[in-house]
């Protein structure tokens, strides 16, 4: 998990460099008045060891969940949300599909719908996305969807007019279950 290096290269480059071109690297030192050698000192940064420790940070294996939970802070995460019907009925269909074309326009969302919606969750935990966004039957009564914290996989009910705000503030550090009521998880993780 480095970040940085400080490699401290001494006289050995230039003495390689100045061996094999036939040429004096050599420079003279006014205040001692003697030809030296400079030393090297090869300093090291770059974006590549940032994102290695940042994965490093992040990457967890979840031995009760059996997967991989990539825990990237939610305004790092490359996609911010996912949403799903909980089965593939028409009507949920319909405004999962809504609430993700909403969603799109500000962030990049993912919209799912095939497998388990264990398996989505999965999917998604494995990706780093901090929030899942289910629409499930009760969403067409009462115009609310669940939402799933990636972290703690503890669910919240939201209504569907305040996801947008949900989303935006999850981005700058709250937690989804400051939101809503917490509801009992519907869906085995799986």
């Amino acid at each position: 998990q480095e970040v940085a290096g400080n490699a401290n290269r001494g006289q050995f480059d230039i003495n390689q460099h100045m061996k094999e071109s036939k040429q004096s690297l050599e420079l003279f030192d006014e205040a001692s008045k003697k030809k030296v050698i400079p030393r090297v000192i090869e300093p090291t940064f770059g974006m590549e060891r940032v994102f290695l420790a940042l994965l490093c940070r992040a990457y967890n294996y979840d031995k009760k969940r059996d997967n991989v939970i990539l825990k990237l802070p939610a305004y790092l995460a490359p996609v911010k949300a996912a949403v799903f019907p909980i089965i593939k009925d028409d009507k949920m269909v319909k405004v999962a599909r809504e609430i993700y074309e909403e969603l799109k326009e500000d962030w990049n969302v993912n919209y799912d719908e095939s497998g388990s919606v264990g398996r989505r969750y999965s999917r998604n935990d494995e990706i780093a996305t901090p929030m899942c966004i289910t629409v499930d039957e009760d969403s067409l009564k009462d115009k609310s969807v669940t939402i799933r914290d990636r972290d703690s996989t503890k669910q919240v009910r939201v209504k569907i007019s305040e996801i947008r705000d949900v989303v935006r503030e999850v981005i700058k550090g709250k937690s989804v279950l400051d939101f809503g009521k917490i509801v009992e998880t519907r869906v085995k993780e799986e």
